[in-house]
């Protein structure tokens, strides 16, 4: 017996950005992103700090991916990072 699936365009774009019953996925990402951003800044010296942006359109219909990213805010975190592998161990 075969299944016929149909695909919704906007679907995943709608998930992404809360429309409809589903909550933002951007939230989730962004959440843990600060977790992140929070337990670098515990074990590290200098400023971490959350980056959160949409991603570059494409082509007609398509949505560029949202970025989230955890970043050094001043040259003691970039020092820290370097030596300790700040980022890398605040992921884990």
């Amino acid at each position: 017996m075969a299944v016929r699936i149909e695909y919704a365009p906007n679907a995943l774009e709608d998930i992404r950005y809360g429309r409809g019953p589903y909550g933002r996925v951007i939230d989730l990402e962004e959440a843990y992103a600060q977790q992140v951003c929070d337990r670098a800044n515990s074990y590290g010296k200098g400023t971490f700090a959350v980056g959160s942006r949409p991603g570059n359109p494409g082509p007609p219909g398509f949505q560029g991916r949202h970025r989230v990213s955890v970043v050094t805010a001043d040259a003691k975190a970039m020092a820290s990072n370097a030596k300790h592998n700040i980022l890398i161990r605040s992921m884990s």
